[in-house]
């Protein structure tokens, strides 16, 4: 019985590291909100800088309640000082940076519907 689950966590680890070494090694930025430093920390969701794709998507689906388990795209930001986001579900939403806050994050139409 040890041996079997020796062998399982094992694998697992196997598993996790061939899935994510390429990730790292590449220096991809982390896309889905289960990537998001939020998850480990809730604390730390308290800003709106240096945001990663991930962390978008957390807020996204965790703050607000959107469709958006994953950040594929991010525009530059607007003149009018949002950028917009496309999630993995074809959603689009549009992102405010607040000083000091976690940002806003509204539908493509500016509210929250």
């Amino acid at each position: 019985m040890r041996l079997k689950n020796s062998i399982s966590v094992h694998a697992w680890w196997l598993v996790s590291v061939v899935l994510l070494t390429p990730a790292i090694c590449m220096g991809a930025e982390p896309t889905k909100a289960v990537q998001s430093r939020y998850e480990h920390d809730i604390r730390l969701a308290t800003t709106s800088e240096d945001l990663t794709k991930a962390d978008l998507a957390w807020h996204a689906l965790n703050t607000y309640g959107w469709d958006c388990e994953e950040v594929t795209k991010q525009d530059v930001p607007s003149k009018d000082g949002y950028y917009v986001i496309t999630c993995s579900s074809g959603k689009k939403l549009r992102v405010y940076p607040r000083s000091q806050q976690h940002p806003r994050i509204t539908n493509s139409n500016g509210d929250f519907k």
